[in-house]
């Protein structure tokens, strides 16, 4: 039986499907007669196109575009209880599910031919490999304890026919490349600036992918992404890297040259302001996160936890597989992940996409309700108590999917505005005797710790920091803190959730590789969080000014 989802025409997208259907039908007709069929195999193909444009210190540095196919195939022997992607308890060699980096023609005369024997040699040595790996397996099973979860390790499901290419992209370098350029002229112009960069790269990725089950499809997203960055070094020897960027899905979305301007401005501006702010000094106490730290604070903190297979790995800390239906934050927050939002709170988002890596649609997850954890992440690898995959099986090229976060959500039906989030911080760091509090601004990323090994424990990069001095003195601008802490410690000692959702958009880094992903979210105030002080360099700023330190106001003299 198969589900049939339509987008517009129904023109399938016929230069390799049909060779992906003749490979996969052949080589199961072979499987058969050789007596060792796999329950599922996969065969999909992912056409890449990527334009960058580049310009440092007021000059073009790059204007690049580049196309590449790869081959990705998913073969699983044995049965869906246990099949050859299974983990091999205590053969760390052999411990995960692998997958080739095997790339494809796209032009020529004889690309289908090329890609037939592409696709003929990447299943044979899939199957070889996984014949081997399902007698390691059996026998693995055989002698070690029974594991913790039961689940199976793969979801048979219905085939699916969709047919929905991502809209072609294409950035005008003609339009593009002064701007660039001007834009960094301005980066450059900072007095302390040692290095600059402003880009504009746009991605289409497009995949075809056909399988065992009958499912047949194309799909894709575009990706569009101005960035600036600039790079300044403090008397001390910190080295401070200021990022600002804009996501879009079409680059006629994109900010004009006059909205540009004005971000690289403020760009030097906090630059220099960050070079010149006080080093703080470990703290624990209140802390105020405004939404974009909000919303990679919690992807962080929460969202690798909930990713369905950590839960199934006797390594993992398993943090909140107990949880479910119990409280870990107040009442009235709701945490969803929803690739199915394009938009929402006025931008696109990164983590918007209608299938997963695993041909599934996407789908909304409730993770948190009123408070109350509800559930994980799921990919096509089970759980005993989610049995079923939401849609967030995810990878990039040359990976095996795993459940991936797309656009987690945080929100509130209890949300205060800021004002009032403000005085609740005083009032928290008073009552606690301390003469400041903080508010965390921007956070650019972080990593956390799931495992039982490591302590399961988080470090949270905080870019932009301000100390609130509970006296009324003026806030005070300081670098060089990261928020630590563990999981269930942090999210128990939240006070209140704002009103006003904030957009951060990114690329995530996990073991199915780097995925783009959106958090979304208001302000939280914790109780109480942990600083500690963030590393720094120890090499003194430039002996000699700029060469072009007659620069000024972004234009050369």
């Amino acid at each position: 039986m198969l589900t049939l989802v339509l987008w517009g025409a129904l023109a399938w997208a016929g230069d390799v499907e049909p060779v992906l259907v003749a490979e996969l039908d052949r080589a199961t007709a072979a499987w058969t007669q050789a007596g060792e069929v796999p329950h599922y195999v996969a065969i999909a193909v992912d056409d890449i196109e990527l334009h960058k444009i580049v310009a440092r210190e007021g000059a073009l540095a790059n204007d690049h575009l580049e196309h590449d196919r790869w081959l990705d195939v998913d073969l699983r022997l044995g049965t869906p209880e246990l099949d050859s992607t299974h983990d091999l308890r205590g053969m760390s060699g052999l411990a995960n599910d692998t997958r080739s980096h095997v790339p494809l023609a796209f032009e020529g005369a004889t690309v289908d031919a090329a890609i037939h024997n592409a696709v003929w040699r990447e299943l044979d040595a899939r199957w070889r490999a996984a014949k081997e790996r399902i007698v390691l397996l059996r026998a693995d099973q055989a002698v070690r304890v029974a594991e913790e979860d039961p689940a199976p390790d793969f979801e048979p499901r219905t085939g699916v026919l969709a047919h929905q290419p991502p809209p072609p992209m294409s950035i005008d370098s003609t339009a593009w490349q002064p701007i660039l350029v001007d834009l960094s002229s301005v980066l450059a112009s900072g007095t302390h600036v040692v290095e600059s960069e402003v880009s504009v790269e746009g991605r289409r990725s497009e995949s075809t992918r056909v399988d065992s089950e009958g499912s047949r499809l194309v799909y894709g997203t575009v990706l569009v992404r101005v960035a600036l960055s600039a790079t300044i070094v403090a008397d001390d020897g910190d080295r401070l890297v200021l990022y600002r960027s804009q996501d879009v899905h079409d680059p006629a979305s994109l900010p004009d040259a006059a909205a540009l301007t004005r971000l690289a401005r403020s760009l030097v501006a906090d630059a220099e302001a960050l070079r010149a702010a006080p080093r703080a000094t470990p703290y624990t106490g209140p802390v105020l996160l405004l939404g974009r730290a909000t919303g990679v604070f919690v992807h962080e903190v929460m969202g690798h936890r909930v990713e369905g297979q950590r839960n199934k790995d006797e390594e993992e800390g398993k943090t909140f597989l107990s949880y479910l239906g119990q409280r870990v934050l107040p009442a009235g927050v709701d945490i969803v992940d929803d690739p199915t939002v394009a938009h929402l709170a006025g931008e696109d988002l990164n983590g918007f996409y209608r299938f997963d890596d695993e041909g599934v649609p996407a789908q909304r997850a409730e993770l948190v309700h009123d408070g109350l954890f509800r559930g994980f992440l799921m990919s096509r690898s089970p759980l005993a108590a989610f049995p079923h995959s939401n849609g967030h099986g995810r990878r990039s090229t040359g990976n095996a999917p795993a459940a991936r976060m797309g656009n987690t959500i945080v929100s509130s039906t209890a949300g205060k505005d800021l004002s009032t989030l403000r005085r609740l911080l005083l009032a928290e760091a008073k009552a606690q005797g301390l003469p400041f509090a903080y508010i965390v601004e921007e956070i650019d990323g972080g990593f956390t710790l799931t495992g039982r090994e490591m302590p399961n424990a988080f470090n949270v990069r905080a870019s932009r920091t301000l100390r609130v001095w509970a006296d009324g003195r003026p806030d005070e601008l300081v670098r060089g803190l990261d928020l630590v802490g563990t999981p269930l410690a942090a999210f128990q000692n939240v006070v209140a959730v704002g009103d006003t959702q904030e957009v951060f958009n990114g690329y995530c880094g996990a073991e199915s590789g780097w995925v783009p992903v959106s958090a979304v979210a208001p302000a939280m105030l914790f109780r109480r969080l942990e600083f500690q002080i963030k590393e720094k360099e120890s090499a003194r700023p430039p002996l000699l000014p700029r060469p072009d330190a007659d620069r000024n106001n972004g234009s050369r003299s």
